[in-house]
């Protein structure tokens, strides 16, 4: 049997029990959920959602409601024209009773999407949920200083009328979607579903249960019964469609000794000390080992094996000029072992060795099979060292962004604090663009949208990771896994590190697109995605980093005034002799 396989629930005797000691990973206890049942004979409720309609806007009032249109007709004119009522959406800094349905309709993350509700998490905290139309459009991560998150989607049963075997909800308390499950919520969880791999919980107050394909949800609820909610929150079934953010890139850039390829490009992570005084630069697991995702089609094995002799037959092309791409990390060396221990690192498209990957936080199997993405992996987090009498490469943050000086909370960030995806440079002297999915700037915006939890039965293994998106929400980072999610403002002089970036997941995944019975589109679109990240081991949060600021003032040839460093401009032309 498959590592990846998901038990069915007809074969009891490879069933494991909820019992089992599934490694629980290393989250804070102030970022887990410490929910206390109700007292007995009461029950918790859903939250409630409040559907907020655009204001229709009709030729003539309806005589039954002049008064109610009169007021509405003078509000209108106060915000003027369409163009004028989104400027003004767009620079309201809060929401209130009377421009909420204003800015629901004006503001243009909101004004295109049919669906929009508000949930009200406490009454002084409430955020918007939304359902992204088919259209590609750039949602933004507030409206009126309101949270946008997304209203997930799952697969429904061929007939609602009747199920042969419904399951009630076994916690009477009401989960924090903004808090990691407990350990005995993930047993709760696997009980109830023992052929599911893995459960997606969301902001908006929606927990998705995760299965490897559309069979194994029919099976469950034949067998072991159809539930719609747990821990009072709104539950719905779904199949697990998560791939590594890793690409092959395009042969280029600097000009180089000898002749590289970008296979299982990857990007620089952070610069780290530990307390015992080693220096290591973090790397993610996926871009050194073989990985097997939930798709295990023919044509999709037919697929990889293409691809993977593609990369092989494309590490004897040279490299070709006039192509600049950002500094990224590639194995120069492939042992037979999947076991990324001892591989050297280079930088992709040059000679410049970084170190030798030494140690991996992931229970990698020295066996040439497939590690299974994402259940096989507690971290997806590996550390580069420097060889005998050499030292570590100095890594910066792009020029622009913050220095990232220490480690943040997870709580902060699913709380809805300013977050941001970026990534990090070494410093060789050359300068050189990113360039790829995803990463359009130097740094984007971000918002948590919950967390996600994967385990495999076979393996006992199960991690936990956070989910983000970003306003480019419809373009995967591939070929930046390994970029930092930071807590803080773009604008900041300094940030905190969160977790890094190890997959993306599609919004829709492709069996609810399959049953989705809309006409399609009348032109190719990309649909939301979501970005995760795996929970980072303890030791990792415990070491010092070591990112320097990207605007160090350099010092000039020519005579002038002394200035503040603010206002020094850096030269990028100080490397040349």
């Amino acid at each position: 049997m498959s590592p990846f396989k998901a038990i069915s629930p007809q074969s009891k005797s490879l069933r494991r029990s909820a019992a089992t000691p599934f490694p629980y990973p290393p989250i804070p206890t102030d970022c887990i959920d410490p929910h206390n049942d109700a007292p007995p004979g009461q029950r918790a409720t859903l939250r409630s959602m409040i559907e907020i309609p655009r204001i229709a806007l009709f030729d003539t009032p309806c005589l039954e409601n002049a008064d109610i249109w009169i007021l509405i007709g003078t509000k209108i004119q106060q915000w003027g024209q369409k163009d004028a009522a989104a400027a003004r959406a767009s620079l309201e800094p809060t929401v209130t009773d009377e421009n909420e349905q204003f800015i629901r309709t004006y503001h243009p993350a909101l004004s295109k999407i049919e669906c929009v509700w508000v949930v009200h998490e406490t009454p002084e905290k409430s955020i918007w949920v939304v359902r992204p139309c088919h259209e590609g459009i750039i949602i933004s991560t507030h409206a009126g200083g309101r949270e946008i998150h997304f209203l997930p989607t799952g697969l429904a049963d061929w007939t609602t009328t009747c199920w042969p075997k419904p399951r009630f909800d076994p916690i009477f308390a009401t989960l924090n979607p903004r808090r990691f499950l407990t350990e005995g919520d993930l047993c709760k969880l696997r009980d109830m579903f023992p052929s599911a791999v893995g459960a997606r919980v969301f902001i908006s107050g929606f927990i998705i249960v995760l299965f490897q394909n559309r069979s194994d949800i029919e099976n469950s609820w034949d067998l072991d019964g159809y539930a719609t909610q747990f821990g009072n929150l709104r539950l719905g079934y779904d199949v697990l469609e998560t791939q590594p953010t890793q690409k092959v890139l395009s042969r280029s850039s600097a000009i180089v000794a000898a002749p590289d390829t970008f296979d299982g490009a990857a990007s620089i992570g952070l610069k780290i000390r530990f307390s015992d005084g080693k220096e290591a630069i973090t790397v993610p697991t996926h871009a050194f080992v073989a990985v097997r995702t939930h798709a295990t089609t023919l044509a999709n094995r037919v697929v990889d094996l293409y691809l993977r002799v593609k990369k092989d037959l494309a590490r004897f092309i040279p490299i070709k000029k006039g192509f600049t791409l950002p500094k990224l990390f590639t194995s120069r060396e492939h042992a037979w072992s999947n076991s990324p221990l001892g591989k050297k690192v280079f930088l992709a498209g040059e000679s410049q060795e970084i170190g030798t990957l030494t140690y991996t936080y992931d229970s990698i199997e020295s066996t040439p099979s497939f590690m299974p993405f994402p259940c096989g992996f507690q971290h997806d987090l590996s550390l580069v060292t420097a060889d005998p009498c050499q030292s570590l490469m100095r890594v910066e943050s792009p020029m622009g962004t913050p220095q990232v000086v220490g480690w943040g909370n997870y709580k902060d960030a699913l709380d809805g604090d300013p977050l941001f995806i970026t990534g990090t440079h070494a410093t060789t002297g050359r300068l050189m663009d990113r360039k790829g999915q995803g990463v359009s700037r130097a740094a984007q915006k971000a918002l948590a949208e919950g967390a996600q939890y994967t385990w495999d039965k076979e393996l006992l293994s199960q991690n936990v990771s956070i989910l983000w998106r970003t306003e480019q929400d419809e373009d995967a980072l591939n070929g930046f896994s390994g970029n930092a999610l930071c807590l803080g403002e773009i604008s900041d002089r300094t940030c905190l590190a969160i977790c890094f970036q190890n997959f993306d997941t599609p919004l829709y995944s492709r069996e609810f697109l399959a049953k989705d019975h809309r006409p399609p589109p009348s032109k190719e679109i990309n649909f939301p995605r979501i970005h995760g990240g795996f929970i980072l081991p303890a030791e990792v949060r415990n070491a010092e980093i070591l990112c320097d600021a990207a605007d160090i003032p350099l010092p000039s040839t020519f005579p002038c005034r002394q200035r503040s460093t603010k206002n020094l401009r850096r030269s990028f032309f100080s490397h040349l002799p």
